[in-house]
């Protein structure tokens, strides 16, 4: 029963009881949690890849394989022991920034994608042994707009999300610049984008795409401006919560398997640039249970003010219940059993757990230049 805890990729795994093995994403590599069971403590039990920072986590039961992709030099790496060895996975690929990973079931069998920084989309009909670049995503237009904020302002493919009842339809956020649509399995691309307004500070700037299955056509968009809403299927969109809301630079975010009504939402009132100012991010989780109508904090047993963002969540359902958990760019990750009543801390000092650089924004100099000794960083 694996648990997975990452900024990109895999963030929704489930078993056949409560979560026994947590596997984390961080700066300083990938940590793996275990546990005797529910009622036990979490201990660290094994770190890997201690020098690369993991951007991605994968866990494909069904092949008994986790992927781990990393930032800057770190490329693809895959493991058939859950950490304990791993192999090269990067044949076919052409950078070694990886960002995101994602697996979609067809017809049985499991078809892997792989998004990159500078902005490419792959994938992998051999589970991971070979990947294939689709090319056709980079003929969209307006590319010369596609940046991002950090040098050297590169754009990156940030999400990838799967149409649940038609494989051939897929949607990839680019960080910063477009939400791209495929219906034809990469052949044709589109760009939805009468989410644009007069108050796009950054343009494009979208994180993640949720779908409801019951309702392909009603759809979650979550980014810079914060959280957007379709009902038919990206065409149009409505405005539902700004940079003056609860949350207003949203990334982490989950629709309850149980209950399509209840969303979760994880993240910091504004963008980076503020947490700088502040030098605290104050992030909080919310959640809705009117299909994103209104919202509540929901904090208890997190501190009053957590300071390093929530840079990464995850959920894991079993039976009737869910455990949601979360990991701050200051190296707290924190988790919730029971339907997000309280939250218990698994560990408050790990590496940070952070996109990109974003763990800098609350560091002073030297302590900047500490983490960065200690965990060999070099994102671009």
């Amino acid at each position: 029963m694996i648990a997975v805890l990452t900024t990109n990729g895999g963030t929704v795994t489930h078993g056949d009881g409560a979560a026994t093995t947590l596997l984390v994403a961080t700066i300083g590599g990938m940590l793996v949690f275990e546990r005797a069971d529910i009622s036990a403590p979490w201990k660290l039990t094994r770190k890997t890849l201690e020098d690369r920072h993991v951007s991605a986590l994968l866990h494909v039961p069904d092949a008994g394989l986790l992927f781990a992709g990393a930032h800057g030099q770190g490329s693809l790496v895959v493991s058939k022991d859950l950490g304990v060895t791993w192999e090269p996975a990067n044949n076919g690929l052409n950078s070694t920034h990886i960002y995101t990973l994602a697996q979609q079931k067809r017809d049985g069998k499991t078809v892997l994608f792989l998004g990159t920084e500078p902005s490419a989309l792959y994938r992998s009909d051999d589970l991971g042994a070979s990947w294939v670049e689709i090319p056709e995503m980079m003929t969209v237009p307006d590319q010369d707009k596609w940046t991002f904020p950090p040098p050297p302002h590169i754009a990156h493919v940030k999400n990838i999300t799967f149409h649940p009842a038609e494989p051939e339809t897929l949607y990839v956020c680019i960080e910063q610049g477009a939400l791209l649509k495929t219906t034809d399995d990469g052949k044709t691309w589109t760009e939805p984008r009468s989410y644009e307004s007069e108050n796009d500070k950054f343009y494009h700037d979208n994180h993640r795409v949720l779908i409801r299955p019951s309702n392909p056509k009603q759809m979650f968009m979550c980014g810079g401006e914060g959280l957007h809403y379709s009902a038919d299927a990206g065409e149009t969109w409505v405005h539902l919560m700004t940079r003056q809301d609860l949350i207003g630079y949203p990334d982490a975010m989950f629709i309850d398997p149980r209950d399509e009504n209840v969303l979760y939402l994880g993240g910091p009132g504004n963008a980076p640039r503020d947490w700088g100012a502040r030098k605290s991010a104050n992030a909080t989780v919310i959640r809705s249970t009117d299909g994103g109508v209104t919202w509540a904090h929901m904090r208890n047993g997190l501190p009053e003010e957590v300071i390093g963002n929530i840079e990464g969540m995850g959920l894991y359902h079993w039976d009737d219940k869910i455990m949601l958990i979360a990991g701050t760019a200051t190296g707290e990750i924190y988790a919730t059993e029971n339907d997000v009543e309280s939250w218990y801390v698994v560990s408050d000092d790990v590496p940070p757990i952070s996109k990109g650089g974003h763990y800098r924004w609350f560091l002073d100099a030297k302590e900047r230049l500490n983490v960065e000794d200690r965990y060999g960083r070099n994102e671009h």
